[in-house]
């Protein structure tokens, strides 16, 4: 009889040791964090080496595996994320991590899925970071933080050293010129006449400007000279189209592009400058590395050309402005565990170290104070014998002074912000281009650059602009 209690207190007290083991098991085993991004190339080469330093240092010593995956390009990205979100047949489960742009963010924070990130940081880890960079994520309740900045970018100016240097000798034409957009747009009405009076043939001058993102300079503009285009007022639209301030943006772009001081034809601005066509051009810091370093004419000839990068302009009398633009890192809901394991991987990898690395050498901007510094970026490569891209090396000693010295800006995601982005973006490029063929038609017929684009710059023409553009804002609003 004993023999045959035995055996089974004997189990019941295996079970309670097991059952005690199996609890506390979990405390001890590691972390699992997935992460899905859009990188590719080299910049998907550094941050897999990042991780793998994570993983093989913080995270073995903290228990913690992060895994991060390539869903391709952005928009494949978003794809695999809603797909998740539907229970797509065959789409994986949401990853912990995600790279992501505000408004996809803001869609997601919609859906209730986002977690904020500012009660994991002190006000000083908060406060370390560059403002404009943690800003762009307030759009939660007060003082939120749902986008965890990684890298990010701005615009500067690149211009032709070997296209600029005979004109400027000639002429006269000063660099400080080209600090503001009146300034710009009078340099490249004087670079149109003085190419134009080196021929015999009339009015066949050169673009000396092109413009990339024309809704960065619409936004950015209008909030430098007081009136913010649109804005999300409890989660609707609320425009501000001041017109006095829309006059003077469509005379600092309109008016020189239908007299053919500015250009915009190929994909990229970039590509325009690659062909002769322009002489300077405002893009992203993050395509530095594409700058080019020859020009292929028309007629099949080709010229090497040095190329530098000038600060963005700003309008006369306003406090400097840039764009700062870049997707982040959102995280999904979990538990209390798993986001605190997700965070401590991406402060790690926003210490000045790491993210100079990933970030300087791929063309993007570190997002914390301390390493927006051109010396630690240089002592960096210098101590981990690495080479910094001379292209980059240029773009970052014009772009870290910028986001220093200029008030970083990028509009908060709402429910229409992607719809007014892309009304604001077409509506004067394509009235520009229209008419500039108009002018061209008249030029053709003889007459004079003056009275051709008289027809066209007119009262008349910016009224019908304006309303139109600010009836579709309206719109959007109803």
């Amino acid at each position: 009889m004993k023999k045959n209690v035995v055996l089974p207190i004997l189990l019941a007290g295996t079970f309670v040791l097991t059952a005690c083991s199996q609890s506390e098991a979990p405390d001890d085993r590691p972390v699992h964090i997935t992460m899905w991004h859009y990188y590719n190339g080299a910049q998907k080469d550094q941050f897999d080496e990042l991780v793998q330093k994570f993983n093989d240092t913080v995270g073995l010593d903290q228990k913690i595996i992060v895994e991060t995956f390539s869903k391709g390009s952005v928009t494949e990205l978003e794809d695999a994320i809603t797909a998740s979100m539907d229970g797509k047949t065959g789409s994986d489960p949401l990853p912990n991590l995600c790279s992501s742009y505000a408004d996809t963010a803001y869609k997601l924070y919609q859906k209730d899925l986002l977690v904020d990130y500012r009660p994991f940081l002190t006000d000083e880890e908060y406060n370390s970071y560059v403002s404009g960079y943690v800003e762009e994520g307030n759009f939660g309740s007060e003082s939120s933080m749902m986008i965890f900045p990684i890298a990010k970018s701005t615009e500067v100016l690149t211009l032709n050293n070997t296209a600029w240097e005979p004109f400027a000798k000639e002429t006269g034409a000063s660099l400080e010129n080209l600090s503001t957009w009146e300034g710009l747009a009078q340099t490249a009405k004087s670079y149109y006449e003085w190419t134009d009076a080196k021929t015999e043939e009339p009015n066949d001058g050169q673009a000396f400007f092109g413009r990339d993102s024309f809704a960065n300079y619409m936004l950015i503009g209008s909030h430098q000279l007081g009136h913010t285009i649109y804005v999300s007022e409890d989660g609707a639209i609320k425009t501000d189209a001041e017109k006095e301030t829309m006059r003077r943006l469509w005379d600092n772009y309109y008016v020189p592009y239908i007299s053919g001081y500015y250009l915009a034809e190929g994909k990229f601005r970039s590509d325009d400058l690659k062909t002769g066509r322009i002489a300077a051009y405002v893009g992203s810091t993050s395509g530095a590395a594409y700058t080019p370093e020859q020009v292929t004419y028309d007629d099949g000839t080709t010229e090497d050309i040095t190329c530098s990068q000038l600060p963005l302009p700003n309008f006369e009398g306003t406090e400097a402005c840039a764009v700062q633009q870049g997707a982040g890192v959102v995280m999904f809901d979990a538990d209390e565990k798993t986001e605190k394991a997700a965070v401590t991987f991406l402060k790690w990898l926003t210490e000045d170290e790491q993210n100079v690395c990933f970030s300087a050498a791929s063309g993007y901007l570190p997002v914390k104070v301390s390493a927006n510094n051109m010396e630690e970026i240089n002592n960096y490569f210098k101590e981990s014998g690495q080479e910094l891209n001379p292209k980059l090396e240029a773009m970052l000693h014009t772009a870290i002074p910028q986001v220093q010295q200029y008030e970083l800006y990028t509009t908060k995601p709402f429910e229409h912000a992607n719809d007014a982005r892309k009304i604001i973006d077409s509506t004067l490029p394509a009235l520009a281009k229209a008419n500039r063929e108009q002018v061209q038609a008249l030029l053709a017929e003889g007459s004079s650059l003056a009275d051709a684009v008289a027809q066209y710059s007119t009262d008349d023409m910016f009224e019908a602009w304006y309303e139109d553009t600010e009836s579709q804002l309206n719109h959007l609003a109803d």
